[in-house]
């Protein structure tokens, strides 16, 4: 771990710098001011804020970095400011370099979770990239019947993204109020079929709850229609062969002319004709 240290006290910046690279084993480098580092690279900037030059452009090009603030006071200019365009924390001085220590190992696990949702976040994109969905106009509860598994998924994703929320999965038949416990959680709710509880139902309708029902239950009417476009024919869901047709009419037909995809399906052009008009599929020219 590299860590720049911006100060202009000497005895400070070498109390530091000798600290750290003892017990952080980190490779530390001194410097008197900002417009000195501006064009330098290390995984850490710890910064005194009260030295001449322009502290806002150095926070602005080494926001995606730990940068921590050595203040001597707590102002809105040296302080509050910084923090809203990049930087991640500050301490008062005097400070302990336990405290210092605290901060620079709390920051450097926080951009490491922080990275891997971010790439957590881009490989669930990735898998579901190929359902292309419309969120139609919800209000929670949300009840909906058993779909492909990946139309779920993605309808679960798409409105955990919209309400900025986490998801969290419960099974109803081990039903434990505990579970519900954050009112800007997306609850998604399985098994109500098993239990047909109304004091469950009532009790998770308080909070953003996604209740999965079979698709051939009808004891609930208000179930909301979810309707995807599958672009590839990767889902375990076993489909009837007018299904099937109708999947590959709809997903394939801007590739291939009709006498090409007439031919792949084994039907006529006039029988693909007769079956866009049965389904409602038109060709976009």
């Amino acid at each position: 771990m590299k860590i720049i240290i911006v100060e202009n006290e000497l005895y400070l910046a070498q109390s530091i710098q000798n600290n750290l690279s003892e017990k952080l084993k980190a490779n530390c480098e001194i410097y008197g001011s900002y417009n000195e580092v501006m064009d330098k690279e290390a995984d850490v900037f710890i910064v005194n804020t009260n030295l001449q030059g322009h502290l806002n452009n150095l926070i602005t090009e080494k926001k995606d970095k730990i940068i921590i603030l050595l203040v001597p006071y707590v102002t809105y200019a040296n302080v509050t400011h910084p923090i809203e365009i990049g930087a991640d924390d500050y301490l008062q001085k005097p400070f302990t370099i336990e405290e210092l220590i605290r901060k620079i190992k709390h920051l450097k696990e926080y951009y490491l979770i922080k990275e891997k949702v971010k790439k957590l976040e881009s490989f669930i994109d990735f898998i579901l990239k190929d359902i292309e969905l419309t969120l139609p106009k919800y209000s929670f509860p949300i009840f909906i019947k058993s779909s492909p598994t990946k139309t779920i998924e993605k309808f679960i994703y798409e409105i955990a993204k919209k309400e900025n929320a986490l998801i969290e999965i419960v099974d109803l038949e081990k039903f434990n109020k505990k579970k519900f416990n954050d009112k800007n959680r997306i609850y998604f709710c399985l098994n109500y079929e098993k239990i047909e509880d109304e004091k469950i139902l009532n009790y998770i309708s308080k909070y953003k709850s996604v209740i999965l029902l079979p698709k051939n239950y009808d004891k609930i009417e208000k179930c909301l229609e979810i309707e995807a476009n599958t672009k590839n024919f990767f889902d375990e869901e076993i489909l009837s062969i007018e299904e099937y047709i109708k999947f590959i009419i709809k997903t394939h037909q801007h590739k291939f002319p009709d006498t090409e995809l007439s031919k792949k399906l084994g039907i006529s052009r006039k029988s693909l004709w007769e079956k866009r008009k049965k389904y409602g599929i038109f060709k976009k020219k």
